[in-house]
């Protein structure tokens, strides 16, 4: 008799082209989550504790689990140097030099965790559009001076052998590598973030506002050339945060600006008929519009660092991406790097991405892998020649609910700056029941806080007013004042209307509208009246700009480092949804916007006690005080977090770790050195 688990199979094969065809991509994957219950009970298997799986215990500390750097020894052979197979014909015909000559003089040593190469092979990736694609230059692209190890608790060398800090944290001087070439055989040097701090960040046109990470006690940062490879930065006081944000995203920034190349299209160096005819050649207004364009991830002609540049933009597809022959990192044999040939990224929407995820039709990705899909994710590893791997969440993953405190209806602006109220929701949300009804358990209830992982951690504050506690919500409510109600139950604001809210995010988070839904049903229950409202991306944009949003749904912000975008614990940026009227009275020094209340000064007051000091230690001590402030005012509720993030990787893909963090600023899975990252249809070790 055949194994009911294969005669499921063999049914859901059968259908899924049928209900692609009737009822679409998404009642599909609803059909496969049915058949994916019914194998597992036919097999005995309970779903419930398929989706508890954890990933094989093994400490990403141990030896060989996570790559190392080292230098290249100045008395080691360069003959030792090997190329990938697909440079020899070009090097046999002159058309490229030897591999030894395209290297640095010291390049960069990345011992991969589980193996050396092979050469060769295609990362198959997936992208939602073309600008989607782009992620390749903050995140597989990730090479900046210096940069965070996978766990981000150590900033390691890059282009930068090392680095001084001097006068008390006023300066800092990066040694770059000697003889780095661009992707087009030019060397790399000094003049090139020259070029990019007089001739792109100081140019009106280019950088219309300047980044207040380059701002430090009302200075703009100066950039000093040392020699061709030494640059300093001078700042007006003492910067303790700067290195932490030269590696997160600053410093890769930095060297996206080749000077040879892109001085042909800079008014500094070229006469107005050549940037007129540049401008009609591409169908442009401004010279500036023709830079950005040029400079863009989709030219193919202009030099990059990366391990790989774009050969072949949207609209092809799959757009690819090729190895760089003058990328600068070797394994420790002396293999330059990287050891995959292309990456190639293909369009889709998201539930067909997930279907060729289910399918094991991609090598490596967690981008747009929706957790709603994780028992079909976890069930098919076998069939689909994957394995499912959990890393640690950052933070980016807790979803943050931020009421407007600066609404424009005046009568809900005193209701939501009042803090009995935010914490009355806090308490009204069952987490427990959302963490299992949309993340199968894999979570738990906390606030927008540090996670436990994280040097910042403050386990007071993350589950603060977490418990299920409705008696609680409504007895902070009733003394608020909001003690009549309607004949539905929905209490009445102080002018007699009903107390009605919408919790409001884009349409890109369908994925969590379950979670939405039962937080709204869940403030509902105690007589907040809540509506969802999902809406275009631009649309939701421009409501939240006017301040006309209820209250904001939105992701973390990386906590694990809360220093480097700590919008979520004060209105430090135009992401600080909470209070952007307050964020701009800081980002402007009080010349617009509105006078925050004194709690949320005293957050920003010690924030900047923490960007003068230099010793971590006391910059975490101070951080604690501005959590204490939050975890008194919860001007943002947290609803749950922890959830691990969730990578599809082929049996055929080797070096990446088991586990690692995540989050936007180790620029995941950047941190992780994707240019250790093999393709071996060997099986490998």
């Amino acid at each position: 008799m055949a194994n009911p688990q294969d005669i499921l199979r063999r049914i859901a094969r059968k259908l899924a082209p049928l209900v692609l065809v009737s009822l679409g991509i998404f009642a599909c994957i609803e059909l496969f989550a049915w058949l994916t219950y019914a194998l597992a009970s036919a097999d005995k298997v309970d779903l419930a504790s398929l989706a508890r799986i954890t990933p094989p215990v093994r400490h990403p500390t141990e030896a060989g689990a996570l790559h190392s750097i080292a230098e290249w020894p100045a008395d080691r052979d360069r003959g030792e140097f090997r190329q990938a197979p697909v440079f020899d014909v070009a090097v046999l015909n002159g058309d490229l030099p030897p591999v030894a000559d395209r290297l640095p003089v010291n390049p960069l040593v990345v011992t991969p965790p589980h193996q050396f190469g092979p050469y060769g092979g295609t990362w198959t990736r997936m992208a939602t559009g073309p600008s989607d694609i782009g992620v390749i230059s903050a995140r597989l692209a990730y090479d900046g001076l210096v940069r965070w190890d996978p766990m981000g608790t150590e900033v390691l060398p890059n282009l930068a052998t090392h680095w001084e800090i001097g006068e008390e944290g006023r300066t800092y001087t990066f040694f770059l590598r000697k003889g780095v070439r661009w992707s087009d055989g030019h060397p790399f040097t000094a003049d090139d973030l020259v070029f990019w701090y007089e001739d792109v960040l100081q140019n009106k046109d280019l950088t219309p506002a300047i980044d207040m990470q380059y701002m430090h006690e009302g200075e703009m940062v100066k950039l000093e050339k040392v020699d061709d490879h030494t640059i300093r930065f001078r700042f007006a006081g003492p910067n303790g945060l700067f290195l932490k944000f030269m590696a997160s995203n600053l410093s890769y920034v930095m060297v996206e600006y080749p000077a040879h190349f892109l001085k042909n299209y800079h008014p500094r160096y070229v006469s107005e008929e050549v940037l007129k005819q540049q401008q009609l050649e591409r169908g442009m207004d401004f010279w500036h519009q023709v830079f950005k364009d040029v400079k863009d991830w989709r030219t193919p002609e202009t030099p990059r660092i990366w391990g790989w540049t774009c050969t072949a933009p949207p609209p092809a597809r799959p757009a690819v991406f090729t190895r760089n022959p003058y990328y600068w990192k070797v394994d420790a044999e002396g293999r330059q790097l990287p050891y995959i040939d292309k990456i190639t990224f293909d369009i889709y929407d998201i539930e067909t991405i997930n279907l060729k995820a289910i399918n094991g039709e991609m090598n490596m990705q967690s981008r747009h892998i929706n957790l709603p899909n994780y028992p079909l994710f976890m069930a098919n590893q076998k069939a689909g020649g994957y394995k499912v791997y959990h890393w640690i969440d950052g933070g980016d993953g807790t979803m943050s609910l931020t009421l407007n405190l600066n609404h424009k209806d005046p009568v809900l602006r005193e209701i939501f700056q009042d803090r009995r109220f935010r914490i009355a929701l806090s308490y009204a949300m069952d987490r427990e029941q959302i963490n299992h009804a949309n993340f199968f358990g894999l979570g738990e209830p906390r606030q927008v806080a540090p996670p436990p992982q994280s040097a910042w951690y403050n386990e007071a504050y993350l589950k603060a007013y977490t418990e299920h506690d409705p008696a609680e919500a409504n007895r902070l409510l009733d003394e608020m004042g909001l003690t009549e109600r309607n004949e539905d139950g929905i209490r009445l604001r102080p002018d007699g209307d009903p107390l009605v809210i919408n919790l409001e995010s884009t349409s890109t988070q369908s994925a969590m509208a379950r979670l939405f839904e039962m937080t709204a049903a869940q403030w509902t229950a105690v007589g907040v009246k809540t509506k969802v409202k999902m809406t275009a991306r631009q649309l939701y944009r421009e409501r939240r700009n006017s301040r006309l949003c209820d209250v904001h749904v939105w992701g973390g912000a990386g906590e694990i480092i809360p220093v480097l975008d700590p919008r979520w614990f004060m209105p430090y940026s135009t992401s600080s949804f909470q209070g952007l009227d307050y964020a701009l009275w800081y980002r402007t020094g009080g010349e617009r916007g509105e006078l925050p209340p004194e709690p949320m000064r005293k957050c920003l007051d010690l924030f900047a006690q923490i960007s003068r000091t230099m010793d971590e230690a006391k910059q975490i001590e101070l951080f604690h005080k501005i959590i204490d402030i939050n975890r008194e005012e919860l001007y943002v509720i947290g609803s749950v977090g922890g959830i691990p993030i969730i990578f599809i990787v082929a049996d055929n893909f080797k070096n990446f770790p088991e586990v690692a963090v995540g989050c936007w600023p180790l620029r995941t899975p950047g941190a992780t050195a994707p240019e250790i990252y093999a393709i071996d249809e060997t099986g490998g070790a």
